[in-house]
């Protein structure tokens, strides 16, 4: 291509009578400067603001319009330019896209070795090479590569990362061991604290967390068994009330239904042969004690009666006698 030769001739701008525009721009400016606003004098300071600001824009607006005639020239070449370039730009953008498909086919190429990578170098752990993903692009960059070749810089990094999460499962798993533990060791479930930890929750936080739960806990159960022993105790009140009020009611009623006469059978130890009716002697140490035994005959006015006071007997601790039967009266 010949060379793009282009010629122009510089346009000059003359100010006819600069002298006598700057000395009534002076004298304008002059004239109002330092002027002092009051409230007498504030509708002529408005007019005066008025005027000057109008003599301003329409000098401001004749300068635009110069501008523009000057650059009229410079318009029309980069219009005429813009369109006889037009095709090449479209030539440039043809072969851009050209391009960038071949690239993003290579790139594709070199993610697939780089997932190909990361399943090789995850195999044999716990570690799952999908967590990965959001680096992959970075990692296929070209500059990591040799051609379809991976660098020493890419497979270094890429074990990097593996070892940091192989040492965070192995230290997950550690803490996890040390909350079932100490939960094994304090009788509850660890269930919720492992849900913790998996929160992002710290092991510090998790363990002071099941502390303050299982002290909760015991003084939770401390005061229900203070409750529960207070409901016993009351409990064991009102049945010992209810049992006195039976004795004294069953007594009552023995003494308006019931005739009792007793006669002591035997009074004092005799040296004879014992009968049935007679204890013997004990010997206790070098003492001999004498006991004696009486025999109490009550009558009752029915079986019914006879039956309740043998059982208010054996409520009350004297269980030890033998009732005798009798005919009726």
């Amino acid at each position: 291509m010949n060379e793009f030769n282009v010629t122009f001739e510089p346009a000059k701008i003359k100010v006819l009578d600069r002298e006598k525009f700057e000395e009534q721009i002076n004298s304008i400016a002059q004239a109002n400067s330092n002027r002092l606003v009051t409230i007498d004098s504030m509708a002529d300071d408005k007019k005066t603001r008025a005027e000057l600001r109008k003599l301003s824009k329409s000098l401001n607006d004749e300068k635009i319009r110069i501008k523009k005639e000057y650059n009229q020239p410079l318009t029309e070449f980069e219009v005429w330019f813009k369109k006889a370039v037009e095709v090449l730009e479209n030539a440039i953008s043809q072969i851009d896209s050209g391009i960038k498909e071949v690239e993003a086919e290579q790139k594709e190429e070199r993610k697939k070795i780089v997932h190909e990578l990361l399943i090789e170098l995850t195999a044999d752990t716990e570690v799952d090479s999908r967590i990965f993903e959001s680096f992959v692009d970075d990692w296929a960059k070209s500059s990591n590569f040799n051609d379809t070749k991976p660098k020493k810089q890419l497979i270094d990094s890429i074990t990097y990362v593996i070892d940091g999460e192989k040492q965070k499962i192995a230290e997950y798993k550690a803490n996890k061991d040390t909350i079932s533990n100490f939960c094994f060791g304090n009788n509850v479930s660890d269930t919720p604290y492992i849900r913790m930890l998996d929160s992002g929750k710290s092991v510090s936080e998790v363990m002071s967390a099941i502390s303050e739960d299982v002290l909760f806990e015991k003084q939770r159960k401390e005061a229900e068994e203070k409750r529960n022993e207070a409901e016993r105790q009351r409990q064991a009140e009102l049945e010992k009330q209810q049992q006195e009020f039976e004795t004294r009611k069953l007594e009552a009623s023995f003494n308006s239904a019931a005739s009792v006469s007793t006669k002591i059978i035997q009074s004092e130890p005799e040296k004879t042969k014992s009968s049935p009716d007679e204890e013997i002697a004990e010997v206790s140490g070098t003492e001999i004690v004498q006991k004696y035994r009486a025999v109490i005959e009550i009558c009752f006015s029915s079986l019914e009666e006879k039956n309740k006071w043998k059982q208010v007997m054996v409520d009350n601790g004297f269980g030890d006698f033998k009732a005798k039967e009798f005919g009726k009266i």
